[in-house]
Order: structure tokens, then C-alpha cells, then sequence
């Protein structure tokens, strides 16, 4: 295979970058819910944040392939595939945001507290949905040019794969020149010759 239309490239660093580009969203949100700790904003964040975080991903699955899970169907194409559903897992995944948003909210604050006076604001305002929109946008972005180096990254490997499949097939199929052939002491002897 021509080494100039896809570049030998180890398959873990292929896909290096495509899901660190996935993890975008996911730690701007972080990023979020801790700044508006720091910033002393409402609590109500929080869930709304979580909320925010789970139909984002939703949205990202259904609309973006995950490089992960093409390596996933790829390393094993005789296992059963089940069907596609983007809500799979999403209630696991606000539940678990929700308890880790809190704790990070929470240490924020108590961080903040430490220098300055603390005081919540007791709703949520119009200003705050930057909070959710900001790392919403950085997780699309993220997972569309994950989706697009991802695609090309697979296809370059499936390559390597196949054609190193193929070499190991042709190496197979070649029968030994000297199959039949024995030793006696250290001399090789040809079965034509010992016939002959």
C-alpha cells in the first residue's frame, strides 16, 4: 500500500486526538459549573447545568459518530451490534453529573469563600445560560471535527489492517521448498536425491 495516502500511524495515537477532542464538552461544563461557583451564582445551576450536559450528549450522539465506538465495532465485527440509541445510559449520565456538578459547585464556593464574602444569587438569570451555551458550542464543535479526523483516521487503519491481513494470508497459502527435506548429521538431505 502506498504509505502516502494514508500514513502509517499507530492506532492509539490515531485516535488520541479525535476523542480528546470528544472530552471538550464534557470538561467545559466542568469548567462551567466551577466558575459559577467562584462567581457565587445560583445553585439552581447545577441541575440545569447537568440537564444541559446529557441532552448535549444526546444530541452529539445522534448526530456524530464516536471514533471509540467505530474502533469497538471494527475490533470485533462477529459480535452482536446492538441497535444504535443515543438515550442509552442518559439517566446514569445526569445522575452522575448532577452528584459531581454539586461537589464541584460546592468546592468552588467554599474555595471562593476563603478570600471573599459568599452570597448566592436566588435564581437563575438571563445572563447565566452562558454557562450551558459556552461548553454546548465547545462540545459540538469538538465532536464534529472528532467525527471528521475520526472517519479518516478509521479508514487509514482499516487499510493497514486489511492489507496486513492479506500478507499473512499470501504467507500462509506458500508452500515450504523444503517441507520434506531432513537432517543427518548436520547434512540436509533432499528426498529426491535419497530416492534417486
Amino acid at each position: 500500500m502506498d504509505g502516502s495516502s494514508h500514513p502509517l500511524v499507530p492506532m492509539p495515537v490515531a485516535l488520541f486526538f479525535p476523542i480528546l477532542l470528544r472530552l471538550a464538552g464534557p470538561i467545559a461544563f466542568v469548567i462551567a459549573v466551577a466558575v459559577a461557583g467562584v462567581m457565587n451564582r445560583s445553585f439552581i445551576l447545577v441541575p440545569l447545568l447537568a440537564l444541559a450536559a446529557s441532552l448535549t450528549t444526546v444530541v452529539i450522539r445522534t448526530l456524530t459518530p464516536s471514533p471509540a465506538m467505530d474502533l469497538g465495532a471494527a475490533l470485533r465485527p462477529d459480535s452482536e451490534q446492538r441497535p444504535h440509541n443515543p438515550f442509552r445510559g442518559s439517566g446514569k449520565r445526569f445522575a452522575a453529573g448532577l452528584v459531581g456538578y454539586a461537589i464541584i459547585f460546592g468546592l468552588a464556593a467554599w474555595i471562593a469563600a476563603l478570600f471573599r464574602t459568599t452570597e448566592f444569587e436566588p435564581q437563575v438569570m438571563l445572563s447565566d445560560g452562558w454557562f450551558a451555551l459556552i461548553p454546548a458550542i465547545l462540545a459540538f464543535v469538538g465532536a464534529w471535527v472528532s467525527a471528521r479526523i475520526g472517519l479518516n483516521q478509521m479508514a487509514g487503519m482499516m487499510d493497514q489492517m486489511q492489507d496486513a491481513f492479506a500478507q499473512m494470508q499470501a504467507g500462509q497459502a506458500q508452500p515450504g521448498a523444503d517441507d520434506d527435506a531432513f537432517t543427518v548429521e548436520g547434512e540436509v538431505i533432499d528426498p529426491d536425491e535419497r530416492d534417486s
